[in-house]
């Protein structure tokens, strides 16, 4: 069962997976002001103009009611007396925006050994140049098990969820986050008794609901295992069901195992010449739904197709990577073995360039280097005076 207080459960083998976002900089000789350094709260231009917040009911529950939760600083509600608490879902999403306007047209600057400078973009990750980075790790992951998995190659799309009203009333969006993932290491270990000795590697992915439901916004995860040799869609009923058994907010009904809904499988390794069938040299009969190209599969399955500004993106979109934000948690959860697939080797350099600072409007705001990171709090209440 779900815990309601203290800290939040770990989401996976090594805990929470984050990713530092910001860089601190400063004035060489001069205290990090708000003169010095990119600023958080003085916009240039009406914050969120043209947004307007939800009136979902969900939208208005604060962003966790448990203590002991770690989100970023931006989201700390610096009204509530009664502690260190977070605001409401929609005025994360406003700080959300304000955080990727803030983002806008600023480029890493970077210097060589022998004193030349070179800018260019380092997109953040909810930035469409992003996306398509993410598309093409993609693409070497269908490469990569394609040539090691060879014609055996089949895929299984696995799909958990938790309700957001299990009770009638909104959950707050955080803890619903965290009781969603509460069950990883059981479903990941299940996934292991399941295959076996059958080599596989996983991509977990989360994803917001759309629609018109009371899930909206909320997040649910897909998990895509590429699996060297034939599986059933039966064989990965254990894994739902650990699901189901350690996640608080998952209900059976929601995970019919025989539903494509919740298992989908697809023998990926089928040659894609409709001359030449191979389905009966494996000894397999022929899918009518073989697909055409495995990571364009994956992409519009998963949602990893980006183009659009992410202040552009509709609303469920926002409200769902302001989730991802405030928690410093990643979309994507590979395994070890899709990590090794995906991996990017930049090309080799003659000179030595390091990063001295950030660059909007015109203006150089240099680097420490001292690793930067995010500010955060940990949600907390004063016990009521005497």
């Amino acid at each position: 069962m779900g815990a309601k207080h203290g800290s939040p459960r770990a989401t996976g083998p090594n805990g929470p997976e984050s990713r530092a976002e910001a860089v601190v900089v400063s004035s060489a000789g001069k205290p990090e002001d708000s003169a010095s350094r990119l600023s958080k709260t003085n916009r240039t231009t009406a914050e969120n103009e043209g947004w307007e917040p939800s009136d979902r009911r969900s939208r208005k529950q604060p962003l966790t009611e448990r203590d002991g939760v770690t989100l970023r600083d931006e989201v700390r509600d610096l009204l509530d007396l009664q502690g260190d608490r977070p605001v409401d879902w929609n005025r994360a999403i406003s700080r959300f925006r304000s955080y990727i306007e803030d983002k806008e047209d600023v480029k890493a600057v970077f210097e060589s050994e022998d004193g030349q400078t070179a800018r260019g973009s380092d997109p953040h990750r909810f930035h469409p140049d992003y996306a398509a980075k993410q598309y093409a790790k993609l693409k070497d992951l269908e490469r990569g098990v394609s040539e090691e998995f060879g014609k055996r190659l089949h895929t299984a799309m696995l799909t958990f969820t938790a309700s957001s009203r299990p009770n009638g009333q909104p959950i707050p969006p955080v803890d619903h986050l965290d009781e969603l993932l509460a069950s990883w290491d059981a479903l990941t270990t299940a996934l292991d008794r399941v295959l076996g000795d059958r080599r596989y590697a996983r991509l977990g992915i989360l994803e917001p609901h759309p629609g018109d439901g009371v899930n909206n916004g909320y997040l649910h995860i897909h998990v895509a295992v590429f699996i060297d040799g034939k599986v059933e869609q039966e064989d990965f009923a254990p894994v739902i069901r650990s699901h189901v058994n350690n996640c608080e907010y998952a209900t059976e009904d929601a995970h019919d195992p025989t539903s494509e809904d919740t298992i989908s499988i697809r023998h990926a390794g089928l040659d894609r010449d409709p001359k030449r069938d191979h389905a009966q040299f494996e000894g397999i009969e022929y899918d009518s739904d073989v697909i055409g190209e495995l990571a364009i599969y994956l992409a519009e399955y998963l949602g990893t197709f980006g183009d659009d500004d992410p202040l552009e993106e509709p609303e469920h979109v926002q409200a769902s990577n302001t989730l991802l934000w405030v928690t410093n948690r990643q979309r994507w959860r590979p395994c070890q073995t899709a990590q090794q697939y995906m991996k990017y080797e930049p090309p080799e350099s003659d000179s030595e360039w390091r990063l001295i600072g950030v660059e909007k409007e015109g203006d150089l705001y240099p680097c420490d280097n001292s690793g930067g990171g995010v500010e955060t709090f940990t949600t907390s209440s004063d016990p009521p005076p005497d």
